[in-house]
């Protein structure tokens, strides 16, 4: 726990390196939130489409869905650009207020050119392994079909379970990265390496963080019905979450390492 407690104090002390992120969580939110974003009236389009069997007889409804699906895509896109763009800057520039004790927003340019190349490589290496054990659980679950319902469960509880032991123990994978600047591979190995020592912490993290992000969204839920207000002040959770965890990782990253030299 100390890891998160001294993280929480680094936060309190550097908060405003989280201003990008949520930036980039507030424009998602307020392009793609509930009933009033587009994304919501790209689901409104569909529902008509359900309702309507001429639906695509009436030029206006093909036009409408041609319209909504644009837009779905668009937020879509842009949420991964500005993903690109915010993640590696913010890891970067955590990482540089760790080493140096000081960071500002300055050093979000320079961090996001030091780091999106590690970013990107991360990200192919990340779904490669995605694809394989896609592949594989769809293999799984294509023979398990022969061998009783009962099977089939057992099967889809040991998919479950591998990708909460895969995930997590890729929780450095990237931080790896970022803090030695070393190849996707090696950081991949040193990952596993430097988690498996405290799996059941940084899973229990994980979980704690999750909880009390998702009791917070509860409790401030009802002011996401405040036109674009809403959206913004609802973003302040995922920002905070998000954020913790980088700062979180980094500094187990760090201090682990530290102790295998």
């Amino acid at each position: 726990m100390k890891y998160l407690e001294n993280a929480i104090r680094f936060i309190t002390k550097h908060y405003i390196l989280a201003v990008p992120l949520f930036i980039s969580t507030a424009l998602a939110a307020l392009l793609g939130g509930s009933t009033s974003g587009f994304i919501g009236k790209a689901w409104e389009v569909l529902a008509d489409m359900r309702a309507e069997v001429d639906f695509f007889n009436n030029p206006a409804g093909i036009i409408s869905f041609l319209t909504s699906a644009a837009v779905v895509s668009g937020i879509g896109f842009l949420s991964f650009i500005l993903t690109i763009i915010v993640t590696p800057a913010t890891y970067g520039m955590v990482n540089k207020a760790l080493n140096e004790g000081f960071a500002t927003l300055n050093d979000f340019v320079p961090q996001f050119k030091n780091n999106i190349a590690k970013y990107l490589i991360f990200w192919l290496g990340f779904g490669i392994l995605v694809a394989l054990f896609g592949l594989i659980s769809a293999l799984f679950i294509a023979i398990s079909k022969w061998l009783g319902i009962l099977f089939i469960v057992i099967m889809f509880l040991l998919i479950i379970i591998a990708v909460v032991y895969v995930g997590v123990n890729m929780s450095l994978w990237f931080p790896a990265m970022v803090v030695e600047n070393i190849d996707v591979l090696s950081a991949f190995k040193k990952s596993f390496s430097l988690v498996k020592r405290n799996f059941l912490m940084i899973l229990g993290i994980n979980l704690l963080v999750g909880i009390v992000a998702s009791l917070a969204s509860l409790i401030l839920s009802i002011l996401g019905m405040i036109p674009l207000l809403g959206s913004i002040i609802l973003s302040i959770v995922p920002t905070a979450s998000s954020f913790t965890m980088i700062v979180f990782f980094l500094m187990y990253y760090k201090g682990e390492n530290a102790n295998l030299v």
